[in-house]
């Protein structure tokens, strides 16, 4: 594609070959030359002068490639530019967001730690037994929301290039045990957790149970976060068609999530609108270990009504008899 400054150097040559031609001209060369080839015809100098043309398409010719070759090279060097520059904002950009982590996970991890000691030394200080109860119970949640702050940048900064183990386990069993570890955390902002099994459930199946489990406390920890008021709901499900798969929702009656930020909720350290807790990683880790077992995670939102979250882990019906081979794959 032709520059300003190409249209400047045409003109320049061009300019050049008038005022050259008009020189020859003005100085008689052409004449000049020509009686003075006469006077030195056993020179072939008419034969020498034939070839100039040749010569000069020859340099034209030469010169063009010289001009194609730098203009190649001016456009490989401008594209190495821009991937540099763009390597570079990358690195700045990781540089960026390392940064934040370590903001928000020391000023996260901090709370906690500072809830377990007050607790603590309150629990020194206090006689009546129903208070010494009330801030053991206190110091046990905040010692579990540090375990599980703990757990959240384990697995995010852990690579794992294999697959998840599949292991036989009850569904029941790991549905209690959620409810178990997340009904503090809801009592203490007032809210409802229910959680409930699907009657068509097989009392043992075979799957990522490590992933489910993650999964499920980290969607309803995020969920009882973002509620004020109302509850949270945990279903497990099976479903044989088209294949094998637990179903995992998570519904609550919170603020919900705006429209333009559910494509952005499953990016580490990002955190939906109004979000002001935690590392920003739940949902990040959510989607990996999903995706790590070849699972499906499905979100439906509205502002000021909540959220629901789908997940779909492929899952096997199992029986009794697998219980020892589950055993030895652990």
């Amino acid at each position: 594609m032709f520059k300003k400054w190409h249209l400047w150097e045409m003109g320049a040559y061009g300019a050049m070959i008038i005022v050259g031609t008009w020189l020859f001209m003005r100085l008689d060369a052409y004449e000049t030359f020509h009686a003075w080839s006469r006077m030195h015809e056993s020179w072939e100098l008419d034969e020498l002068v034939l070839a100039l043309p040749a010569v000069l398409v020859c340099l034209v010719l030469f010169s063009l490639n010289r001009v194609r070759e730098l203009r190649t090279r001016a456009r490989q060097l401008e594209k190495a530019r821009l991937e540099l520059a763009e390597i570079h904002e990358r690195l700045r950009a990781l540089n960026r967001s390392k940064e934040t982590f370590l903001t928000t996970a020391c000023h996260e991890l901090k709370s906690p730690l500072i809830g377990i000691v007050n607790a603590f030394e309150l629990l020194q200080l206090s006689d009546d037994e129903a208070d010494r109860e009330e801030l053991i119970e206190l110091a046990g949640l905040a010692a579990r929301k540090l375990g599980l702050l703990v757990d959240s940048v384990l697995q995010f900064s852990r690579q794992e290039s294999l697959a998840p183990p599949q292991t036989v386990f009850s569904p029941a069993e790991l549905l209690d045990s959620v409810r178990d570890m997340s009904q503090l955390q809801a009592r203490s902002r007032g809210l409802m957790l229910c959680a409930g099994l699907d009657d068509n459930m097989p009392p043992l199946v075979r799957g990522s149970e490590s992933v489910l489990r993650l999964v499920a406390l980290n969607l309803v920890g995020n969920a009882v976060r973002y509620t004020d008021r109302g509850g949270v709901e945990v279903l497990l499900a099976f479903s044989e068609h088209p294949a094998g798969e637990i179903i995992l929702t998570v519904s609550d009656t919170g603020r919900g999530i705006r429209a333009e930020d559910i494509g952005t909720i499953f990016e580490p350290y990002v955190r939906a609108q109004g979000g002001n807790k935690g590392l920003g990683l739940g949902l990040s880790i959510v989607k990996r270990s999903v995706e790590s077992c070849s699972g499906l995670i499905e979100v439906e939102s509205e502002p000021g009504k909540g959220s629901r979250f789908t997940v779909r882990i492929p899952a096997e019906a199992a029986s009794e008899g697998d219980d020892t081979e589950a055993g030895t794959e652990e």
